[in-house]
């Protein structure tokens, strides 16, 4: 059974890798994630504007329209996803 939490380097590798696949966002059509994914972290493509949810009990828990330069990532326990400018791809947790 996977556990939730990166107990293991094993899972770590896997998620940075792209084993548990990814969702790719862009404005319009298709720019919110489909309900109940998580995501391990985000990676810009397009000048993104985009708002989350951060899964996690210390620091800030929502972000709203966040702007990420091309390639720049954010990392945690994400989910929520929408993408108003630009497009990303989004890592799925386990």
């Amino acid at each position: 059974m996977a556990t939730k939490q990166l107990y293991s380097a094993n899972h770590y590798h896997r998620m940075s890798f792209g084993d548990y696949g990814f969702r790719y966002l862009e404005s319009g059509n298709g720019n919110t994630s489909p309900s109940g994914e998580r995501y391990c972290f985000i990676e810009s493509l397009d000048n993104t504007t985009l708002s989350f949810t951060n899964n996690t009990p210390g620091g800030d828990t929502s972000v709203t329209d966040l702007v990420l330069k091309d390639f720049h990532t954010v990392r945690g326990d994400i989910s929520d996803i929408t993408v108003t400018h630009g497009a990303c791809i989004a890592y799925l947790r386990n």
